[in-house]
């Protein structure tokens, strides 16, 4: 094999074993001064007049919702069990259709909604969830002392992850990095017994609940 052929050959494996990129909140585009004053926020999605929307009368008091023709025509969101209201969300497009809009609860405490635009398809709200696989589907969750993996729409287990995770932190501070990856795993690093020692490894993940 030519230098030139075994160097594009060795490109294409490293692409190919790359994990998912952990997508940053998208800024949006916000009219109105916001904090404690009113603002509203589009989070626009690649396809043609489709997205997210944050209507808020303050950051801690919004409707949230998604569009489909245009942000007036929205569908507003259901606020979770508990909640009248919700604080604007950090909107996450995980790719140029699938958005994730999270929202706080309180120390350590989130609510997500997964928007998929191409199908319309909107999950029922999703707590403490630390990562999401949109190929697959997937979402990793806190649930007690367990990492759960979830499919996002049925809410159905895949995975369930039980390990010395370090006493005194709550489990998504134990956990310190976590992503999913093309291959079907889930890399994390996650702190070890009272010594807190960091552990690493990638786990199988399946597709379909158990």
């Amino acid at each position: 094999m030519s230098p030139a052929r075994w160097l594009l050959s060795g490109a294409l494996i490293l692409l190919a074993w790359r994990p998912l990129a952990e997508a940053a909140p998208a800024p949006g585009e916000c009219s109105g001064p916001g904090g404690a004053g009113p603002s509203h926020c589009l989070y626009r999605s690649l396809m043609p007049s489709t997205g997210m929307v944050a209507d808020c009368r303050s950051d801690g008091d919004c409707r949230v919702g998604y569009y489909y023709g245009g942000p007036e025509q929205a569908t507003w969101l259901t606020p979770p069990a508990g909640m009248t209201t919700m604080p604007k969300p950090d909107v996450i497009w995980h790719s140029a259709t699938f958005a994730e809009a999270r929202v706080g609860c309180g120390p350590g405490c989130t609510w997500s909604y997964f928007f998929e635009a191409k199908r319309r398809q909107l999950s029922a709200p999703r707590r403490d969830v630390l990562q999401a696989d949109y190929r697959r589907l997937l979402m990793a969750q806190v649930e007690g002392r367990a990492l759960v993996v979830r499919q996002i729409f049925t809410a159905r287990e895949a995975l369930r992850i039980e390990r010395d995770w370090a006493p005194g932190l709550a489990l998504g501070e134990a956990i310190t990095e976590i992503r999913f990856n093309p291959d079907g795993r889930l890399s994390l690093t996650w702190l070890k017994g009272p010594d807190r020692a960091p552990m690493s490894e990638r786990v199988t993940v399946p597709s379909f609940a158990r």
